[in-house]
C-alpha cells in the first residue's frame, strides 16, 4: 500500500525548503556561487547518499579512467552540483538577471532558421550545466513550450513555475492530457518544446537503451513527438563559465538515427547524443543521479547494497 502523505507536513517541508531557497537566491551571484563551491566541496569528501550514486556513476561511465582521476572528476562533479543547486535559487527568483549572464551562445542559427521555416523543434536538454539559463533564452526567443511536473511541495513548485513562465514560457501538466496538447500545439505552430532527455521515465514510458555502455531506460516521449510532428531536434546545454563569468549556450544536431521509426535505435541515438554532450563538459553533469536504477533482468540495479 502507498504512503500516504501528511498534508500539514508536506506544508511544513514546502515552506522551510522555501525559505532555505529564498535565503540562498538572495545572495549576490558571487557569494552564491561560493557558497554553492563549498558545499560541494564538503561534499565531495563528506561520506552522503549523493557522493555514493556519483561514485558509481562515474565508475560506470569512465572505466577508462584510472581511479585517481575517477575520484578528481567525482568530486569536480559535486563541486559543480553545488553551484548548480546555489545558483538556481538564485535565477528562480531573479530571472531578470539570467540572460545578462550567458557570454556566448553558439549553433543558434539552425534553430532560427528550422522555426523560420514553420518547423517545430524539439530542444533535448540533459542534467548538464545549468537548464533553467537555458530555458530563459529559449522562452525569452521563441515561443517555448514545455511540460513541468510538480514536486509534491506546492510552495517549491510556485517559485519554480512563476520563474520558469517569467519570459513567457507556457507550461503543460507532466500528463497524458498534457502531452496531446503539447502534440497538438507542435503541429499547429512553429514553436518548440524542451524535454530533459536523461530523466528515469515513470514504468510504460521508456524502453532500455544503452547509455555510456551500460542498459538505461530512457523516456519515448521525444521520440514519439518526433514521429509525430516532424520536429527538427537539437541538442542543448548552458555550460558554467568559470568565476562568475555567467555561462555559454550551445546547440548540437543529434546522431542522425534519432529520427529513425524503430524506436530502440532512435533511443540508442538519443543516449549517444547525450553522451557527446556530457562529454563536453563531464564535471558539469549531475552524477548524482541515479540513472542506472531501473533493471532489465540482465544488469543489476548498481545502487544497492549488497549484504
Amino acid at each position: 500500500m502507498a504512503k500516504t502523505r501528511s498534508p500539514r507536513r508536506q506544508q511544513l517541508k514546502g515552506g522551510l525548503a522555501l525559505l532555505a531557497l529564498r535565503l540562498v537566491g538572495s545572495l549576490p551571484l558571487s557569494l552564491n556561487r561560493a557558497l554553492g563551491a563549498a558545499l560541494g566541496w564538503f561534499g565531495g569528501w563528506l561520506p552522503s547518499k549523493a557522493l555514493r550514486i556519483a561514485r558509481i556513476n562515474i565508475a560506470l561511465c569512465f572505466p577508462e579512467l584510472s581511479p585517481a582521476e575517477q575520484a578528481l572528476l567525482t568530486r569536480a562533479a559535486m563541486i559543480e552540483g553545488g553551484k548548480s543547486s546555489a545558483e538556481i535559487a538564485f535565477l528562480w527568483q531573479q530571472p531578470d538577471k539570467a540572460l545578462p549572464l550567458i557570454r556566448d551562445v553558439v549553433g543558434d542559427q539552425a534553430l532560427r532558421d528550422t522555426l523560420g521555416e514553420n518547423r517545430p523543434a524539439i530542444i533535448l536538454v540533459p542534467h548538464l550545466g545549468c537548464w533553467e539559463v537555458l530555458n530563459f533564452w529559449l522562452s525569452n526567443h521563441f515561443p517555448l513550450h514545455a511540460m513541468f511536473k510538480p514536486s509534491g511541495l506546492d510552495q517549491v513548485d510556485t517559485l519554480v513555475k512563476q520563474g520558469r513562465e517569467h519570459f513567457g514560457t507556457t507550461m503543460y501538466p507532466a500528463t497524458a492530457r498534457g502531452v496531446v496538447g503539447l502534440v497538438r500545439t507542435l503541429k499547429r505552430e512553429p514553436v518548440l518544446t524542451a524535454i530533459l532527455p536523461d530523466q528515469v521515465a515513470d514504468q510504460g514510458s521508456g524502453r532500455f537503451a544503452p547509455f555510456f555502455g551500460h542498459s538505461a531506460y530512457t523516456g519515448t516521449l521525444s521520440n514519439k513527438l518526433i514521429q509525430q510532428t516532424g520536429a527538427r531536434v537539437f541538442m542543448a546545454s548552458a555550460l558554467r563559465l568559470p568565476g562568475t563569468r555567467g555561462f555559454e549556450i550551445r546547440f548540437r544536431d543529434p546522431d542522425p538515427a534519432i529520427y529513425s521509426e524503430d524506436i530502440d535505435q532512435a533511443l540508442r541515438a538519443l543516449n549517444r547524443s547525450v553522451e557527446s554532450l556530457v562529454r563536453e563538459a563531464p564535471a558539469q553533469y549531475l552524477w548524482s543521479y541515479k540513472r542506472f536504477r531501473r533493471s532489465d533482468g540482465v544488469h543489476r540495479n548498481p545502487y544497492k547494497k549488497r549484504p
